[in-house]
């Protein structure tokens, strides 16, 4: 799995002191509890409780705050009686003000699934904005029920969401019971922010051994929602040990939703990172180390090196350059292909980072018997006196071009015989328009947005709470050594996809797939994936405004790639079915270095 363990709670549907609700969380072995605001009162039905039975109890500021998620009632507070409405929502502040002061997990409240939802947005906004600046954390579930077909609650919930404007305080609680929606409809929740999934024990059914189970769909989406990091909540009758045991069996048994291992992702999920430019900044060394733990690439490129060096081979030596050659794990694909091979290469590496000769320089004492020539330059500016049969590199980023391989094997290829070979041969870059409601979330919180700069860059992220609108589709390809070297590495171009049900684009994920040599490949494509290879995470271009998009429409996205002499950069926009601003124009918010 790629997430952390997950944790389990109970929904107490009545109302319970808060002593006998923790030791059923503790016999239960359970992380946290749902409880009716009723519950953390001082008293019930005009009766007043034992101080150790309440939140009296020392212990409830001392751990048991933690683990409570107050329900809070759901008077109408959008009702069209004025007096109705007053006095409704003095009630729902008065539960919210005392739930906070608690200083409890979270707060949650179901979303009215019919009629208006705008004093409600209100009052939940200007609730969070009497803590924003505080020490005060306070945090809500939205109550989405998803057991009623005849209603669409995802197109509630994204009219409610949207019109709120601190959107990182407030994540979704869906709660699902015996009938499901369809496949289609349950992956659209993937793209949204659910902190919780809550399950009615009255949907289990028993299994031929006496044992509590659920029906295949619902475990194929409990799975999925285990791999957004969502938290379980079995809500009904108390002493369901063996249905927790069971879902505890099945967190155990799902298997990730993305290509990547989990030992190398953990904690990096929806992790926003700036690309990098490794032509501008000279790597650091943690990052050669990460690249050089993947199990695929390099074996991959031993390959595609073997392959090369047969077919060139006319009892000769071989002159094979890596350039870019980091701290040296395809020169090492290159000595080890060449052995494998039983042929004689002559190898230079070329590496204009400093900080990593003195890796090169070990390697080549104590590894490679000084067999390797090493060379401290920027491949674009070195002149050498031989023309290499083989070029090897590994300069690709997670959009194939965005670390500026094409200009830099450009400057490297007159140095490459005329009928040299160059690993890789190509490249194609990949663009699919995604849902995720939390990625957009997290780049409206990033500070320093002036002219919404955040929206207008790329970004490196390992894709997770995530729906995919459509299947990503090929952009743009860079080929190898190149047949006129005046050729512009600009492109311009647009893709089409169409619409499967109702939904909103925040962005377009970016792949890329490269062919090393022949039918040698490494792919980044969900469809076409390298198991077991982690050296890039997905691209995501994202849109400054969310677009809701309905079933049957098609979207356009038109791409640039542009340069001048000191930079390249993207630009990208939807054309349709809206059109929106061109992003990043001119480079101005983000571009790569030459």
């Amino acid at each position: 799995m790629s997430i952390k363990d997950v944790r389990f709670g109970f929904n107490f549907l009545t109302d319970t002191n808060i002593k006998a609700c923790m030791d059923t969380v503790r016999e239960l072995e359970l992380t946290f509890a749902c409880l009716p605001v009723s519950s953390l009162r001082l008293k019930s039905n005009s009766k007043v409780l034992d101080p150790s039975s309440t939140v009296m109890n020392p212990e409830f500021c001392q751990k048991w705050c933690h683990c409570v998620v107050a329900n809070i009632s759901q008077p109408n507070v959008d009702s069209e009686i004025e007096c109705t409405r007053i006095e409704n929502q003095k009630s729902f502040t008065q539960e919210i003000s005392w739930a906070t002061f608690l200083n409890v997990y979270c707060i949650m409240f179901e979303l009215p699934l019919h009629g208006d939802v705008v004093n409600l947005v209100r009052l939940l906004d200007n609730q969070i904005d009497v803590y924003i600046n505080s020490a005060v954390l306070i945090q809500f579930w939205a109550l989405v029920p998803i057991v009623n077909l005849k209603t669409d609650p995802w197109k509630k919930w994204t009219k409610f969401i949207s019109s709120i404007r601190n959107v990182n305080r407030i994540k979704l609680a869906l709660e699902i019971g015996a009938e499901l929606p369809s496949d289609e409809e349950l992956d659209r929740w993937l793209g949204e922010p659910v902190a919780a999934l809550i399950i009615q024990s009255n949907i289990f059914i028993t299994n031929k051994k006496g044992y509590p189970v659920l029906s295949k769909p619902h475990q194929e989406f409990i799975k999925k929602m285990f791999n957004i990091g969502c938290q379980i909540v079995i809500s009904g009758q108390s002493g369901i040990k063996q249905q927790f045991n069971y879902l505890g069996h099945l967190y155990q048994n799902t298997s990730s939703l993305t290509p990547y291992s989990s030992d190398f992702i953990s904690g990096f999920e929806d992790y926003l990172q700036t690309p990098l430019q490794p032509l501008k900044h000279n790597l650091q060394s943690y990052v050669y180390e990460t690249f050089e733990q993947d199990p695929i690439k390099y074996y991959e490129y031993e390959r595609a090196i073997s392959k090369a060096l047969i077919d060139k081979y006319e009892d000769r030596t071989l002159v094979v350059y890596v350039v870019g050659a980091g701290r040296g794990p395809l020169v090492d694909a290159t000595l080890e292909a060449a052995k494998g091979s039983n042929i004689k290469v002559k190898v230079s590496a070329i590496e204009k980072n400093e900080n990593a000769l003195p890796s090169l320089f070990f390697k080549n004492k104590e590894k490679w018997e000084n067999r390797v020539t090493i060379i401290n330059e920027d491949m674009r500016l070195w002149n050498p006196s031989e023309k290499c049969d083989i070029l090897v590199s590994e300069l690709l980023g997670s959009f194939g071009d965005n670390e500026l391989s094409p200009e830099c094997l450009d400057g490297a290829q007159k140095y490459l015989k005329k009928d040299g070979i160059s690993i890789p041969s190509s490249y194609t870059s990949y663009l699919g328009p995604i849902q995720s409601r939390k990625l957009h979330a997290e780049i409206s919180s990033i500070r320093k947005n002036n002219d919404n700069c955040n929206f207008q860059k790329p970004y490196v992220v390992q894709l997770n709470n995530v729906y995919s609108i459509a299947p990503p589709k090929a952009l743009f390809t860079f080929v190898h050594p190149k047949k006129n070297l005046k050729e512009s590495n600009d492109r311009d171009g647009f893709l089409k996809f169409n619409v499967s049900q109702d939904c909103v684009l925040h962005g377009f994920a970016g792949y890329f797939e490269t062919i090393l040599y022949k039918d040698i490949r490494l792919s980044i494509v969900p469809e076409s994936f390298s198991d077991g290879m982690f050296s890039w995470f997905p691209a995501y271009f994202p849109l400054i405004k969310p677009t809701l998009l309905n079933k049957g429409e098609e979207i356009q996205v038109n791409f640039w790639r542009c340069s001048d002499n000191y930079k390249v950069w993207y630009e990208w926009c939807m054309t349709r079915p809206y059109q929106s601003i061109i992003h990043n124009i001119n480079g101005e918010m983000y571009f790569m270095s030459l």
